[in-house]
Order: C-alpha cells, then sequence, then structure tokens
C-alpha cells in the first residue's frame, strides 16, 4: 500500500524508509545505514533493533508478515483471520484485513457498514464473508519485480449509483503500478497493488455520470500524490518519470473528458475541467475506455463482480480490452 508518510534521500547514502504506527520499513545503502545508526546514537534514541527478510522467514511489520519467495515478495495477514467469528461485532476486524492485505473482501464489507438494523440474511452475507476470510489466511498481495524504466502507473475506477441504503454511492478505485504491453485493442499489464479504496460518496449524485466522476477525481488525487513520490525515487536511480493512465468503463464520462461533452451539473462542471486540465498539462499521460469485463474495480461495487480483480491478485497479470483511447 502507498504510505503517505514516505521518507526518501537526495545524496549518495541513498534511503527511502516508510513510516508506519509501530514499525518503520526501509530500503538503503550501508552508508545510509551507518549514518542512521550514528545519528541516533547521538540523538540519545532508543530505536527497534533491524531486521530483514530471508527466503522462507517471514518478517513481521505493521501487524502484518513480509515473505521473500525466489524474486517476490508476499504481503498477508499476521493471524488476525483465526481470531474471526460469525457475529457483527469481528466487522471491524475484517475491514482491518481487507484494508491491508484482502481487497476483494470490499464490497462485503462496505454494505454491512451501510446497515444500521441488520435482518437475518444480512448476518448471513456477513457471515459468508468472515468465514472465507478465515478459511484463506494466506490470501494476500504479491509484489514481483519490475522494468521502472517502462514502469506506468495505472489507475481503474468504478462506482455504484445510490446502491445504498440511503441512496448514496459508493466510490472505488484501484492504482497499479505495472509494465504495460499493448497489440492492437488489448493491453497486458504486469504489476503490483499500490493503493486501493472504496468510500461512501459524501455528496448527493444525481446520476451515473456524477458518481464516476467523484470516483475518478478522488482516484487521480491520490495517483498524483503518489506519482510526486515516484518522481523522487526515479529522479535519485536517473530513470525516466513514470507517466499516469486512467482507465475506465464508463462511456458517458470518457466521451466528457476527451470529446468536451457538457453536463448541467455545476459542481461536476467544475471537476471535468479541473480533469481535462491535468489531461492537457500532461498529468495525465492517456485516457482510456475499457471493456466492463476487464475492470478489476468491479469487484468492490457489484455484489456479483467480473473475476479481474482476482485474476490479477492471484497471477499479478491481466489482459484489458480497449473501447477507446486518447493520448
Amino acid at each position: 500500500m502507498y504510505n503517505p508518510c514516505l521518507l526518501i534521500t537526495n545524496r549518495e547514502a541513498f534511503g527511502m524508509v516508510g513510516l508506519q504506527t509501530e514499525n518503520t520499513l526501509a530500503i538503503r545503502t550501508s552508508a545510509f545505514s551507518s549514518a542512521e545508526e550514528a545519528a541516533l546514537q547521538k540523538a540519545n534514541f532508543q530505536a527497534k533493533p533491524k531486521d530483514r527478510p530471508y527466503k522462507e522467514m517471514p518478517l513481521e511489520f505493521n501487524r502484518c508478515t513480509l515473505t521473500l519467495r525466489r524474486d517476490t515478495i508476499l504481503l498477508m495477514q499476521k493471524g488476525q483471520g483465526t481470531k474471526i467469528e460469525k457475529y457483527m461485532e469481528q466487522c471491524a476486524r475484517s475491514a482491518y484485513i481487507a484494508s491491508m492485505c484482502q481487497s476483494k473482501a470490499l464490497f462485503d464489507l462496505s454494505a454491512a457498514a451501510q446497515i444500521q438494523q441488520p435482518a437475518d440474511r444480512d448476518y448471513v452475507k456477513l457471515n459468508c464473508r468472515l468465514r472465507w476470510q478465515a478459511e484463506n489466511l494466506e490470501q494476500g498481495l504479491q509484489y514481483v519485480p519490475l522494468d521502472l524504466s517502462m514502469a506506468k502507473l495505472i489507475v481503474f475506477m468504478d462506482s455504484s449509483f445510490a446502491n445504498n441504503q440511503d441512496l448514496s454511492s459508493q466510490l472505488g478505485y484501484l492504482i497499479v503500478l505495472a509494465n504495460k504491453d499493448a497489440h492492437n485493442s488489448t493491453f497486458n499489464i504486469w504489476g503490483n497493488v499500490v493503493y486501493w479504496s472504496l468510500t461512501k460518496c459524501k455528496r448527493i449524485t444525481q446520476s451515473v455520470l456524477a458518481s464516476e466522476t467523484y470516483g475518478m477525481v478522488s482516484g487521480v488525487n491520490i495517483a498524483i500524490a503518489i506519482l510526486t513520490t515516484l518522481k523522487m525515487i526515479t529522479e535519485c536511480l536517473g530513470l525516466p518519470s513514470i507517466p499516469l493512465i486512467v482507465c475506465m468503463d464508463s462511456y458517458s464520462l470518457y466521451e466528457c473528458l476527451v470529446k468536451l461533452g457538457t453536463t448541467n451539473e455545476n459542481q461536476l462542471m467544475i471537476d471535468i475541467m479541473a480533469l481535462c486540465q491535468s489531461y492537457k498539462r500532461c498529468k495525465i499521460t492517456e485516457i482510456q475506455w475499457i471493456n466492463s469485463n476487464n475492470n478489476p474495480t468491479d469487484a468492490f461495487t457489484k455484489a456479483m463482480p467480473n473475476q479481474a480483480l482476482e485474476q490479477f491478485i492471484n497471477s499479478n497479470k491481466l489482459s484489458i480490452q480497449v473501447e477507446g483511447s486518447v493520448q
């Protein structure tokens, strides 16, 4: 997951440190590590002993485990799933696991969070998801090596219009850092999940286009923040900047962005103009309208989704059919 508390040096002693609640995760040279030890001793600060992952020897980090398997890193929960029971009170524990390494569970847990007075069928649905998490303790995320010189940051987004009990909408997006291989109207990606989100829209939406637009604004905002961090990393490594690609399965939104379509909603006009401005200033490199069967964020917003997210999590690969594209 992307960490906004990420510190990066711009010196020869390279170091990149992510701050979390209980631990720090760092990639650093020996020179940086020695300088860090000297600074800690000089300031008379105490710190946890350093540890590093070895093959098949998990490293505990932020109540998760990191395991090195060949050239991939596997992120999994640290036994929280064994404590899940078939009760509504376990929803918070289940949601924590979903936010860390089991994004497939987001829809069911989000639906349960919207219910104020659950009926029997609501308990049955939630218990099915809790049972799945308890029986799939090793279901997590694996991170594979990429060619950063050819990498792209890809945002997939989707929304569900007025599907909550109070008729509010759900906004979901998935951000992936991947290598992309294009063939005619199809492109294949090989990459890693960087960030995902499923939230309740705080604004009242009067159309599907509004829900899709607000979801895209949220996804693009965090993606540009991630790009800023990635730019610092690529500059330190002497690599070219990583482009941002936005993928959606909504034709109406795609038409508004690339064909200057119009809308009567004032607030929506502002958001669409801001997105168009980002595109003109090349903060967004490419906008793609993709087939809905290949959109992995479908699993965030629908009870009966496609299999794109599951396929990508299991193999780190996904083939996507492009219906329209503008660079």
